[in-house]
């Protein structure tokens, strides 16, 4: 037998082999999200190589997640205990990686710094977040609490969204700013 035969009978195992386990791990996930402690499903969600495997983990951790929507690795979410769904995604939505998703701020581990009225009023903040249809998110954006992504808008890499953005519209920088309209056909 030639070297040739020999290298595509070792590959075609080498698939074999490692779709069997691929599909092995993917079930033990499936089955045990449920029993998973939270900080493991938080790990999964965000770095897990298969998609189908982050949005069900996503699903017990308060995001949801629409059809047709799919998130790049590092995807991570600051959530709320006080909602099921704090952050509602709708359908084909595409994210970038490393999208961060805030639904609480808060100074957590302060204390002088939580009585100060600015810090109270305007800083500390805790609502769910809207992702409508349709939309279409760049690497290393954050979105912060109470905003409303509208349908077919774009969201520039590196962006930080800290209020509502319009519908058919292109929003870039730091906080993220409309720099365009999307024409309708």
């Amino acid at each position: 037998m030639d070297e040739k035969k020999l290298n595509n009978i070792a590959s075609s195992m080498d698939k074999g082999f490692w779709s069997f386990w691929d599909s092995m791990i993917y079930k033990a996930l499936e089955s045990s999200v449920d029993i998973m402690p939270p900080r493991l499903q938080k790990l999964i969600a965000n770095y897990y190589t298969d998609a189908r495997i982050r949005k069900l983990y996503f699903d017990r951790l308060g995001v949801k997640m629409g059809e047709g929507s799919f998130a790049n690795l590092g995807m991570k979410i600051i959530v709320s205990a006080n909602h099921r769904y704090s952050i509602e995604i709708g359908d084909n939505v595409s994210i970038g990686p490393n999208l961060t998703l805030v639904t609480q701020a808060a100074a957590g581990n302060g204390k002088e710094i939580n009585t100060l009225p600015y810090v109270k009023e305007k800083l500390t903040k805790e609502a769910k977040i809207y992702i409508e249809d349709e939309v279409w998110i760049g690497a290393n954006v954050v979105i912060l609490p109470g905003v409303r992504v509208g349908r077919c808008s774009v969201i520039g890499a590196g962006a930080v969204v800290n209020s509502n953005v319009e519908p058919y519209s292109v929003y870039a920088g730091v906080p993220a700013r409309k720099i365009r309209d999307l024409e309708k056909e």
